[in-house]
């Protein structure tokens, strides 16, 4: 056991040192099993392929033959192109186009996760998972033209979910899980000091857009939540899933700090305009949310998934940074909604080898248009996924699964407090590629 332990440990390290993407809707990140990939995430709480169900419903424990270690890693490949349309100064600067380039939001990302389940005996298995449920990068060059709005947005998370799945009749099972969550907040955008100068009257600065400098915002904070689920099985074929994760509040503690141009008339202005280093804090809850999923197996060979799952969006009211430095301080309106997404999959296992699957799933997003930004330019997704596994022996099986999404074109008409507008439009779409390996101890 001991060469597994080690598995386990540098497994956990090396998923500490990726930053996640996010690819659910909102910033929730959904990637937490390689095989659930390949069905679209149709049905997961009521699947319990592997010990992935930690993550979508720990009652799933259950359903697992055997002891077993899974890691898998998801490689995204986002697109998410802005295309300008019309965007300006602030009206009191004389209202000119914003100067510099289109940008792309979009970086390759790495999620990875673990999970280990152990059977303590016939009606009761443990286990831990490592992941990471929230996450968002979105990243522009310094000189797009939307770098007054934001351009490097990191929200990471890692949680450690240990859990317990257990057979309260011979047809219920019960599940619950504790979430150990930290959560680590990057935001840099670009400031104008060339505006500042215009501002306090400081001529030989006063030159919009050609001045720029940055501010960049870090902090982070540990909390914790919840996770619960049961599976009914209704009939030897059919068993349904209620799967529940509770909301994570975070007070986030850190620093500001501000990069300014080393032009010595533009450091004094700033200096008198109150631009200084300091600390930094902000409340944010990850949200709740709920899942109905149905496992059908029609025969010996093949099986139907599908789920309907809520998130309790509308806790985003708003982007809010409070500081001792007021220039540091700021409230951005998000006013989101809550968001459901479907999914519909089906399973082929044609022979003791090898397992195949497909999926399509509709994620709603929960921004409206009136408050969508470049920091999170989200719109609906429609998900398309196949996936396969490979069992090669007795105790290893090896996972693969890929998905397309079709993002819908999101617009923006966003104005900061300054009146900076920003309009357009982006061309967005997702290709994620998922491996991943199952130690089976017998």
């Amino acid at each position: 056991m001991s060469q597994y332990k080690q598995i386990k440990l540098s497994v956990l390290l090396f998923a500490l040192t990726f930053s996640t993407l996010s690819y659910s809707a909102g910033f929730a990140i959904i990637e937490q099993s390689v095989t659930s990939l390949g069905r679209a995430f149709a049905g997961s709480a009521a699947v319990a392929e592997d010990a992935s169900t930690i993550f979508f419903n720990p009652a799933g424990l259950t359903y697992l033959s055997h002891s077993e270690l899974a890691t898998g890693l998801n490689f995204i490949v986002p697109r998410s192109e802005f295309n300008n349309d019309g965007s300006t100064i602030a009206p009191a600067l004389g209202g000119a186009a914003l100067s510099g380039r289109e940008g792309d939001a979009s970086n390759l990302a790495v999620v990875p996760n673990l999970y280990y389940a152990h059977r303590l005996n016939d009606d009761v298995v443990v286990g831990i998972g490592v992941n990471a449920p929230f996450g968002l990068v979105t990243e522009y060059s310094d000189n797009w033209v939307g770098r007054y709005h934001g351009i490097k947005s990191d929200l990471l998370t890692m949680n450690i979910n240990p859990s317990i799945g257990f057979k309260a009749t011979d047809r219920l099972s019960l599940g619950f899980g504790v979430n150990l969550q930290y959560v680590d907040l990057e935001l840099t955008q670009a400031v104008d000091f060339g505006a500042v100068c215009a501002d306090a009257g400081a001529v030989a600065c006063a030159q919009p857009q050609q001045n720029d400098g940055k501010a960049k915002l870090t902090a982070d904070d540990w909390s914790w939540g919840f996770n619960l689920g049961l599976i009914f099985q209704a009939t030897d074929a059919t068993r349904i899933a209620l799967a529940y994760r509770s909301k994570v509040s975070h007070h986030l503690t850190g620093k500001g700090k501000f990069t300014i141009p080393s032009d010595p008339v533009v450091q004094a202005v700033a200096a008198g305009a109150g631009f200084a280093d300091g600390a930094i804090s902000g409340d944010i809850d990850l949200p709740e949310s709920a899942s109905f999923a149905i496992h059908h197996q029609i025969n010996n060979k093949w099986a139907i998934t599908g789920d309907a799952s809520w998130t309790r969006w509308e806790r985003f009211k708003e982007l809010a940074i409070e500081s001792p430095v007021n220039r540091l301080s700021s409230v951005k309106e998000e006013n989101w909604n809550n968001n459901m997404r479907y999914g519909l999959g089906l399973t082929y296992t044609p022979n003791d080898r090898w397992t195949l699957r497909g999926g399509i799933a509709y994620d709603e997003t929960p921004v409206s248009d009136q408050y969508r930004t470049p920091r999170i330019p989200d719109e609906d997704r429609k998900w398309i996924a196949i996936g396969a596994s490979y069992k090669y022996s007795d105790h290893i099986t090896v996972d693969a699964g890929y998905t397309h999404l079709f993002v819908s074109s999101p617009s923006i008409n966003d104005q900061t407090a300054q009146g900076y507008t920003l309009s357009g439009d982006y061309d967005a779409s997702v290709d994620i590629l998922g491996v991943q390996m199952r130690w089976i101890f017998l």
